[in-house]
């Protein structure tokens, strides 16, 4: 009996094993990545979509004039309808205020229940409208050439004259500085009062601007093929001249990984030095491109109706079919959630499959959807690279280095590696416990030990 009960002992924790270590060899292209919370459907085309940090809120501007608020049940909370196209909008970090731009050249600007707060009249059609993640400022870039920064009252702090369209804009986490790429093929930075820190002149039409949380890195993409990759100062730290036409960019948050969107239907992915590291052919334009914050997984927009989701090595492990040009992709702050706005009249919103993510990238970074809302690995991602003033070369060892460096992956131990652990001892007890009780068990008469004996085996039969 005692031998048996060891052998089932055994056997489970051997069955554990066996079962974590059969997840290296699973083919995870042909498991679901990411699971369909809702379509959030406005019967028009998408232009522009926005989630907050946790994905609990999009916000969606659309060809029918209207800026929508879904949750992430895909229930409608309220639309407001602009006198023009909305191609630009933008939410907060939780989801409590929401800007937009529309061809009928206002920037508007909302709370969660849809009360408009105030609008301001620019000269020209927005090309592109943000809010900082605290909701405290408004950054807009216009076709009459401007860039505009308001305070969350609509107060116009300051502009910019760049004497052509401002085609792309980006407002730092803090709302501390904003980037703008213009038609004038200069990329510029300024901080929140209005003091121009640097202006960058390029040999393009600068359509796609991003940067790093806190402004150490800015990327933009132009029309003459190129992609840039400035520090702080303003110095090109490279450029490159990989596709035609650049439509979108993305940086990690410690500007380590850039990574780039073109019409000539290439995804494509540049370390921190300007190597390219890889592409990746779609089947047509490649409109919008963003990397998750955790820097696990970059996602594009195609117009050939699909979204393509791709790990830091280029190897695509999901995709779906949005039925329409995918004009607009947006990832949450937590990274736990994805959105795709379709010419078909939607919005996609998915959640991403922890269990799936573990056997990527393993158990540690990826835990429930409800531990991950406080930024979890993109923060030790930047404190790392902060506190040692270097860009790593190798995103693996750059979010390994960073998760060590801070005790993280000391606090949260595997669970196979603690029964490997406590395996020996558990067993070793239970053999002590029940040679005593046998030994126990042969010091009563016989008939109480009988008695013992028939309980004990229906104990062993019940279980």
């Amino acid at each position: 009996m005692a031998l048996s009960l060891l052998f089932c002992l055994f056997a489970d924790i051997g069955a554990a094993d066996s079962g974590t270590q059969d997840n290296g060899d699973v083919n995870l292209s042909e498991l679901r990545a990411f699971n369909l919370l809702c379509k959030c459907e406005t019967g028009c085309i998408v232009n522009a979509v926005a989630l907050s940090s946790s994905g609990d809120y999009l916000a969606l501007g659309s060809f029918d004039h209207n800026v929508s608020l879904f949750n992430s049940k895909g229930k409608r909370l309220w639309n407001y309808t602009t006198g023009d196209v909305v191609y630009t909008v933008s939410i907060s970090s939780d989801g409590t205020s929401i800007a937009a731009g529309s061809n009928d050249k206002k920037v508007y600007f909302f709370n969660r229940e849809g009360n408009l707060l105030w609008n301001y009249k620019t000269k020209g059609s927005l090309n592109s409208v943000v809010v900082s993640s605290d909701g405290s400022h408004v950054a807009a870039g216009s076709e009459d050439g401007k860039i505009y920064f308001f305070n969350r009252e609509g107060k116009l702090l300051w502009s910019f004259d760049s004497g052509d369209a401002i085609r792309s804009i980006a407002i730092s986490r803090d709302g501390a500085y904003v980037t703008a790429g213009s038609s004038n093929k200069c990329i510029y930075l300024f901080d929140s009062k209005g003091s121009k820190k640097w202006e960058k002149r390029t040999g393009s039409i600068i359509n796609s601007v991003c940067m790093t949380p806190n402004a150490s890195y800015v990327a933009a993409g132009g029309s003459n093929y190129n992609v840039y990759f400035l520090n702080h100062k303003g110095e090109f730290s490279w450029i490159r001249n990989p596709a035609y036409w650049i439509s979108s960019v993305s940086l990690t948050n410690n500007g380590s990984y850039l990574a780039a969107g073109s019409f000539d239907d290439k995804i494509y992915l540049f370390n921190s030095t300007g190597t390219k590291l890889w592409d990746y052919k779609a089947k047509d334009d490649v409109y919008s491109i963003a990397i998750s914050p955790d820097a696990s997984f970059i996602a594009a927009g195609s117009w050939d109706d699909t979204l393509y989701v791709l790990d830091m090595e280029g190897n695509e492990f999901w995709n779906y079919s949005c039925g329409g040009n995918v004009n607009s992709v947006s990832v949450s702050r937590d990274s736990s959630a994805l959105v795709a706005g379709s010419d078909d009249g939607a919005a996609y919103l998915f959640e991403r499959n922890s269990t799936i993510f573990a056997q990527l990238f393993g158990d540690e970074r990826f835990p429930s959807r409800d531990t991950t809302t406080t930024g979890g690995i993109e923060n030790l991602v930047d404190v790392a690279s902060a506190s040692s003033g270097k860009v790593s070369g190798d995103m693996k060892g750059n979010v390994d280095s960073a998760i060590e460096s801070s005790g993280f992956a000391k606090s949260l131990p595997k669970l196979p590696e603690l029964l490997n652990f406590f395996k020996s001892p558990i067993v070793l007890l239970l053999a002590v416990l029940i040679a005593t009780l046998y030994l126990k068990n042969k010091t009563f008469n016989k008939k109480t030990r009988y008695e013992d004996f028939d309980d004990f085996e229906n104990l062993d039969d019940n279980r």
